[in-house]
């Protein structure tokens, strides 16, 4: 087991795209090296991220952490022989209590499915001794589609972002009036002192600093930037002293002393502008970035991942020197995962029009946004510890943050990649524009994430009544029925679905009775089927089969989706409605007890009906159907040597099935 020696001195790893995943799980309390459980998830960490992107990574290093916390559980409440000590004790069972675990304390079952994975993949890829894990497949809980934003919220949305746009070129005017400025000077700074100083004690003065003169002072002294800490604290400590005399301070402390909590200038002159709001004045802050980021989504149509992908130096395609003179071509690159042992890189290009005249448009959005860090870009590029591959340096998207860390760029300096920026950005942007969506105000970014795509989308279809396929085009996807599910579900959209799916079930309910059933009725003595697609469905513990599936990788009912390559469809909640349903004679008895038991829930509910009332009357058909009155007390019999065969939600089967 030479697995669990290794990587011991390593305290992270680095993930396919280059970005270092810490273990933090490593800094525990309850972490020791010299138990093979703990050793052996190190290993799968370190193995692991090294083959996967660091999205993946991060998900993995918080399933490791979620699983010794189970661990630590578990281990406590079992008898010391049903321990878990090491990786091969993890089987089907041990695997299903965790993720009961992470069900019971409200944690995202996709751990459980990040780490079988990692288990399955590492031990297969690496013979370093690591016990080949024999645990069940997982079902991924189903995705919910985004909704786009009610017309009420996106005009407000529209006009928050109005607002902001000119504010930011307001902050735009004020920059390029400060460079233009003259700083103070020493001769001003004196006699602005003497008459500050002359000021009685308890008394204010009515002065203000300029705050256009005062930034061009900070900028003209090199603060903070070009300042070492060292000089930034003496700065400091001499901006709230009373020691210094009249004469005694340079333009730079006058400024400071003028503008900083508690400067000994401030308590005299108490309105002038605060040293924050000069310095947001100066450099813009996370909200600014990403309200034009947000917009930038909104007016493109594309998803945070491309926007935040863009090159502030190249996102004008060269074609767009054909195009009209209006029109501008945009392009972002997304870097995409490839499969297992392929290069990570590979750019999918992302294209939009945008017209160069419309002050809102996207391409006017990012050049606002690139003027905005243009200074902070600067400072990056002559910083030397910054790298020349640094995704800084190309983002439009830059700004300073306000943490206690040294003012240096490399360390203020940031990029909306970084999501703990992203969060608060939005935050501080919803704060002030105060949206409502249809009487829920909208107040973090879990409550825009991935409406802004789904919104632009939505009205360009409907502005431009496009077919659905050339929507998909616009919007790169390569399926349009993607688009439909994914990126459709507003109010009307969804009312015409339902319509559309009640028509199909009135159609199948008439061809049903009407001795048109899709499905298939076998019996016994029918040839048997000889294809790979075919599947007898079995209960464990039963010898009679369920029913059986004629194609289990295309299934066909409603709301149905193409599978990826080589995965089986288990939604045997869904069998009743597709046309893969094989019905065998084995499967009378399941039959008739779920037809008995949904019209025992309907009579006690009747709204039970609106979601049951299509499979009752597709199983009356089935059994009415069915000639052979023999097989049929057959049937019954065996039911009746049963207290019950089936639950009511039939989606739970999947753990009981057996091929």
């Amino acid at each position: 087991m030479r697995y669990l020696t290794l990587y011991r001195d390593e305290r992270s790893s680095t993930a396919t795209d280059q970005i270092v995943i810490q273990s933090n799980y490593l800094e525990r309390e309850d972490f020791d090296f010299s138990l093979p459980l703990h050793a052996g998830l190190h290993y799968v960490f370190v193995r692991g991220v090294g083959m996967t992107s660091y999205a993946k990574g991060y998900e993995l290093r918080m399933a490791i952490n979620a699983f010794l916390d189970f661990a630590s559980e578990y281990n406590g409440i079992v008898v010391p022989g049903l321990r878990i000590e090491s990786l091969s004790e993890v089987g089907v069972e041990e695997y299903a209590f965790f993720e009961e675990f992470l069900r019971r304390n409200e944690r995202r079952i996709y751990l459980a499915i990040r780490l079988s994975s990692a288990f399955k993949l590492v031990a297969r890829s690496y013979d370093d001794g690591m016990p080949h894990l024999k645990l069940r497949r997982i079902e991924q809980p189903p995705s919910i589609p985004s909704e786009p934003l009610s017309d009420d919220a996106d005009k407000d949305f529209f006009a928050a972002m109005h607002k902001e746009v000119y504010r930011l070129k307001e902050k735009l005017k004020f920059q390029a009036t400060v460079e233009a400025a003259q700083p103070y000077d020493k001769w001003e700074v004196r006699d602005i002192c003497a008459e500050l100083y002359s000021v009685k004690k308890g008394k204010r003065s009515g002065w203000m600093i300029d705050p256009v003169r005062a930034a061009a002072t900070l900028q003209y002294a090199g603060y903070p930037f070009s300042i070492s800490r060292v000089y930034h604290d003496a700065h400091a400590e001499d901006a709230r002293t009373s020691t210094i005399s009249s004469m005694g301070r340079n333009p730079l402390q006058f400024v400071l002393s003028c503008c900083i909590h508690k400067g000994f200038l401030r308590n005299r002159a108490p309105n002038s502008i605060e040293l924050v709001e000069l310095i947001r004045l100066l450099y813009p802050t996370s909200q600014d970035q990403v309200s034009l980021a947000m917009f930038t989504q909104r007016q493109l149509g594309w998803n945070k991942e491309a926007v935040l992908a863009l090159d502030v130096n190249n996102f004008v395609h060269p074609i767009s020197e054909l195009a009209k003179e209006d029109t501008a071509m945009l392009l972002s690159q997304k870097v995409k995962s490839q499969g297992q042992g392929m290069p990570y890189e590979k750019p999918k290009p992302t294209f939009a029009s945008s017209s160069r005249s419309d002050p809102y448009s996207g391409y006017n959005l990012i050049n606002l946004a690139g003027e905005l860090s243009r200074h902070c870009r600067g400072l990056l590029m002559r910083d030397a510890s910054v790298e020349m591959d640094d995704r800084r340096l190309r983002s439009p998207f830059l700004f300073i943050s306000y943490p206690e860390a040294p003012w240096s760029p490399a360390k203020r300096i940031h990029s909306l990649d970084e999501q703990g920026h992203w969060n608060a950005g939005v935050k501080g942007f919803l704060a002030g524009a105060a949206l409502v969506d249809e009487g829920a105000p909208l107040l973090t970014g879990a409550d825009l994430q991935n409406r802004l795509r789904v919104t632009s989308l939505q009205t360009n279809k409907m502005l431009h009544k496009q077919p659905m396929a050339l929507t998909a085009l616009i919007y790169g996807h390569f399926n349009p029925v993607t688009t439909d599910t994914h990126y459709d579900q507003s109010v009307y959209a969804m009312k015409d679905r339902r319509e559309r799916f009640y028509a199909f079930q009135k159609s199948f309910i008439e061809k049903s009775q009407g001795g048109q059933f899709k499905g298939f009725l076998a019996e016994r003595g029918a040839e048997s089927v000889k294809t790979h697609r075919f599947r007898i469905i079995t209960i464990l513990g039963h010898h009679r089969a369920l029913w059986a599936c004629m194609d289990s990788y295309n299934p066909s009912y409603p709301g149905s989706q193409p599978l990826p390559e080589g995965t089986r469809c288990t939604r045997f909640d869904m069998c009743n409605g597709c046309d893969q349903w094989c019905v065998l004679e084995d499967s009378l008895p399941f039959l008739m007890e779920r037809l008995s038991t949904l019209e025992l829930l309907i009579e006690r509910d009747p709204l039970a009906h609106t979601t049951y009332g299509s499979e009752l009357a597709v199983l009356r058909y089935v059994l009415d159907s069915w000639g052979n009155k023999n097989a049929l007390e057959v049937a019954k019999r065996y039911l009746r040597s049963f207290e019950a065969l089936l639950p009511l939600d039939l989606k739970s089967l999947v753990a009981y099935i057996e091929d």
